[in-house]
């Protein structure tokens, strides 16, 4: 009877070692952000309005907090280095109202409506060794 019981809580525990987010094997969760590489605090508030997310090798997400209200309310989103898309919430609700799907536009969305983010949220290589992090 105990062997049986021994046998059952390691196959459970197997089983939700397998399950856990954490764990890929090579599927979706394996591109998945995983570090904080970078945060800027661009008002001096004490609290971040950038941060750059990376999978150690790329950047693979930025958000911004461009009205300053601790929300985040641009995000750009990187595949393989290069610039994928970005979603905007231009009315501060917390939903993104304005999808980008190329550079041209998000770059000039960002120069009429936030130049000051420009430096921080165009860039044309996401590297991380490229972004001297």
């Amino acid at each position: 009877m105990n062997k049986i019981i021994i046998v059952f809580v390691c196959s459970l525990f197997a089983l939700c070692v397998s399950s856990y987010s954490g764990y890929c094997e090579d599927g979706p969760a394996c591109n998945q952000t995983v570090a904080v590489a970078k945060a800027i605090d661009k008002n001096k508030d004490g609290k971040p309005d950038v941060i750059y997310y990376t999978d150690g090798e790329n950047v693979t997400k930025v958000e911004a907090d461009t009205n300053y209200d601790g929300k985040t309310d641009v995000t750009v989103h990187v595949k393989n280095g290069k610039f994928d898309s970005a979603e905007s919430d231009a009315d501060y609700n917390g939903t993104p109202e304005t999808k980008f799907t190329d550079t041209a536009g998000f770059n000039a969305w960002l120069n009429a409506n936030h130049p000051d983010f420009n430096k921080e949220l165009v860039k044309q290589d996401w590297r991380v060794k490229a972004l001297e992090f």
